[in-house]
């Protein structure tokens, strides 16, 4: 992890297009600005994590439904052979 001292008005450069600027410092506060490409998705660490929570249960869910249904299927053909 690369840890830097920025005070209010300063700024980082990350990669060619995106730039954190320290807004303002209050206490143990600190509000960052954080101007980036519309393509480049940013998230608070807690907001990412619950997406990311969100889109394993959803493709589990999704895996679940698509076994379920190829049973269904698989006991509706051999019902019908019957």
């Amino acid at each position: 992890m690369l840890v830097l001292t920025r005070k209010k008005g300063q700024s980082l450069v990350i990669g060619r297009d995106i730039r954190v600027v320290v807004v303002e410092v209050t206490g143990d506060f600190v509000r960052l600005g954080i101007e980036a490409p519309p393509e480049v998705a940013v998230y608070r660490d807690e907001i990412y994590r619950d997406v990311q929570e969100e889109n394993r249960t959803a493709l589990v869910t999704r895996d679940l439904a698509v076994r379920l249904r190829a049973q269904v299927e698989n006991k509706n053909e051999k019902a019908a052979r019957k």
